[in-house]
């Protein structure tokens, strides 16, 4: 059996593996990955809202039914999917790709016209989220996800950046 947290074939282990991943647990882990994903929306919705020239929608969903909600039956899911407009056009899409991650608390794709960037959740379980931001074309290193990493993405020329 494999877990987010143990994995091991100790039988005095056992006891531990059992309590830590449960259909309970595994649900509760769902509802703080919507949370902290309805959160990172609202966050960059604030961003933009002092920029005229954008707007976001939220009009589709992507299913979610990872391995170990299968493991646990916990019912399939849907995320919500943000898409960002400037004027009449999508710029970017933001859509949530995972929560169980080996080193991670989750990862959230951005896909935009000027370049694509991956947002991993480096936190604890339970904790306030810590969004580091991976993007192809500046290298391995990940930086914070901040709105000058976002208004980068958009192409969104610096001295316009609020």
């Amino acid at each position: 059996m494999i877990t987010d947290t143990v994995l091991t074939k100790q039988p005095d282990n056992r006891a531990l593996f059992e309590e830590t991943l449960s259909k309970e647990h595994v649900e509760k882990r769902l509802e703080d990955w919507k949370s902290r994903i309805s959160n990172l929306y609202s966050i960059i919705e604030h961003w933009l809202a002092s920029n005229p020239s954008y707007s976001i929608k939220i009009q589709s969903e992507v299913p979610m039914y990872e391995g170990i909600m299968q493991q646990y039956q916990v019912e399939p899911t849907t995320m919500k999917v943000l898409d960002i407009y400037k004027g009449n056009y999508i710029v970017a899409t933001i859509k949530p790709i995972g929560l169980w991650l080996i080193g991670a608390n989750g990862r959230v794709d951005i896909l935009s016209k000027n370049g694509t960037a991956t947002l991993i959740d480096k936190s604890d379980k339970f904790e306030q989220p810590e969004w580091i931001a991976y993007s192809g074309t500046k290298g391995y290193e990940g930086k914070p996800f901040n709105s000058h990493f976002l208004y980068d993405l958009l192409g969104v020329p610096e001295n316009e950046h609020i």
